[in-house]
């Protein structure tokens, strides 16, 4: 990641919302039906929260009206409106709405929780291929397609109301001030929206507003993302390919009737142009090394597994460090067939494109070597595993070492096993009813080091309500903010805790010398 704004697993994923000063908000232990986690961000007259559906244990993201709204008839109009907007779509390119009414404290709107970031936030960090650029336009095109099929005008289409997942899915977001086409009679006369995307005929009057204007916004947001910069209402389509200046010109054309009428337009256009031998002959030189590295980007996110599995006996969080230039990292898990869990954290040692390529190397190794315990019950020791993944990797002669840790947990004999492998630090225990981490230790060579390396684990107990801290973090440096941040954070549920680890450990001046990608995992045993 470029260096920016704080770090990718700490952006919010609704950057539209502004923290309100001097203002505090305690979280509340339920909105509606969900199990509130954290306050995401604070807006102008809505709080968002991180929740989670109690039945399918999945985030979402509840937005209410800030309480001092709620007896202002404008406010909670506008609220649900939002809400009734985002009810009529139903598309993967704008984010989801799962239901809205009543709490004991006013409204609310249960939506998806998008892990991502921002267009804006991506155009002031990072550069994307062109053919990049143009899978982004087309989706959101196709997003603003289906709303203009269902009579919705966006009205406010900005890089900041587009997320990028980390899947690279987009999504189209905040309908706040969105109209239905065939009804003008909600739209103020005052200007809403952001200048620099706003059509001409809607500065000089809302009412104006069309399909044709969000297409506007969509043309100029498509001339950023080509250029790789905010143009702050600056244009000069002689900077653009051949190919594109004139679909970006009739997008943006002063006079609505020169401009696209139809989404459908656009698309076509714009899809003949990147499967059109010009784009090839248009692109910079340096586009093609951006369009490589972008295949290692996905390629690489691509191994590991970031989703939660759904296992009833623990509670979880996950928190990873993301950014462009973070390769080289494998997270997994695994049900066995003899009931027991496992989890793999790995890392090589350095973080180099090639990293990638010696990752996904190791990756297919250990799925190699774990498939057997997955269909019978074959009892994995992680002690025989490490020996036997280390001999491989030095057969292979592959110019890589790696990190590894390994986590199994047996819920049916109350216990567990960790094994690390390299300069990664202990497992941190938190039995029920303490603050003090107690640490377990596994002390052991880098794997591809050494052919004749031996592999030791280090078994402990597991019991309900008990706490444990995974990270691939060496103690000589962290050890002891890590545990001082656990021993504090010890009440926090699995998600917020990790999320708290990594904070702590990024404030840490040797943190950004470290040349692998950086996470920590937080289970807590369930009764």
């Amino acid at each position: 990641m470029a260096k920016g704004e704080g770090k990718f697993y700490k952006q919010t994923t609704l950057p539209t919302f502004e923290e309100k000063e001097g203002t505090t908000f305690a979280a509340p232990e339920k909105i509606g039906r969900y199990k509130i986690e954290t306050l995401l961000a604070k807006g102008g007259m809505s709080l968002l929260y991180l929740g989670f559906d109690p039945e399918t244990k999945e985030p979402r993201v509840i937005k209410v009206l800030s309480p001092e709204y709620m007896n202002h008839p404008e406010m909670v109009d506008h609220f649900l409106w939002e809400a009734k907007i985002i009810s009529l779509t139903d598309h993967p390119n704008i984010v989801k709405l799962y239901e809205y009414g009543k709490w004991e404290q006013g409204l609310y709107i249960a939506m998806e929780f998008i892990r991502g970031v921002s267009l804006r936030q991506f155009l002031i960090q990072q550069s994307f291929s062109l053919k990049r650029c143009l899978d982004i336009i087309l989706q959101v095109a196709y997003a603003l397609c289906h709303l203009h099929t269902h009579g919705v005008i966006h009205r406010d289409l900005k890089p900041e109301n587009i997320l990028i997942a980390e899947d690279g899915e987009v999504k189209v977001i905040d309908f706040g001030i969105a109209q239905l086409h065939e009804d003008p009679s909600r739209i103020s006369h005052k200007i809403i929206g952001t200048p620099s995307y706003m059509s001409p005929e809607q500065k000089e009057n809302p009412a104006n507003a069309s399909f044709s204007s969000d297409l506007f916004a969509l043309g100029i947001i498509t001339y950023e993302l080509i250029l790789g910069k905010l143009s702050y209402g600056m244009i000069n389509l002689s900077l653009l390919p051949a190919g594109l200046q004139k679909i970006v010109g009739k997008a943006i054309a002063v006079s609505p009737s020169e401009r696209y009428q139809d989404s459908v337009d656009f698309i076509t256009d714009l899809t003949n142009y990147y499967k059109s031998p010009e784009i090839e002959h248009e692109r910079p030189g340096t586009d093609q090394v951006i369009e490589q590295m972008e295949i290692v980007q996905r390629t690489e996110a691509s191994l590991s597994t970031l989703e939660k599995p759904k296992w009833p006996q623990f509670d979880m969080g996950i928190a990873k460090e993301k950014g462009p230039d973070q390769f080289g990292f494998y997270l997994d898990f695994f049900k066995l067939a003899n009931n027991t869990m496992t989890i793999i954290l790995a890392n090589t040692t350095t973080s180099t494109l090639t990293s990638a390529i010696h990752m996904a190397s190791f990756r297919g190794m250990i799925k190699s070597l774990i498939s057997p315990h997955l269909t019978a019950e074959i009892p994995l020791n992680p002690s025989e595993f490490a020996t036997t993944l280390n001999t491989l990797v030095c057969e292979d002669k592959m110019p890589a070492t790696f990190q590894l840790n390994i986590l199994k947990l047996i819920p049916y004999n109350d216990t567990l096993s960790y094994l690390s492998c390299g300069p990664s630090g202990p497992l941190y225990h938190v039995p029920q009813g303490s603050n003090t981490p107690k640490t377990l230790h596994s002390e052991n060579p880098l794997i591809g080091k050494d052919p004749t390396s031996s592999f030791v684990d280090s078994v402990d107990n597991l019991d309900d309500g008990d706490l444990l801290v995974l990270h691939n973090l060496p103690e000589e440096t962290f050890g002891s903010p890590l545990f001082k941040t656990i021993q504090k954070n010890v009440l926090l549920s699995p998600t917020r805790l990790a999320d708290a680890v990594l904070k702590a450990a990024a404030q840490q001046e040797a943190y950004a010398t470290l040349r692998h990608p950086k996470a920590v995992l937080a289970f807590m045993r369930l009764a």
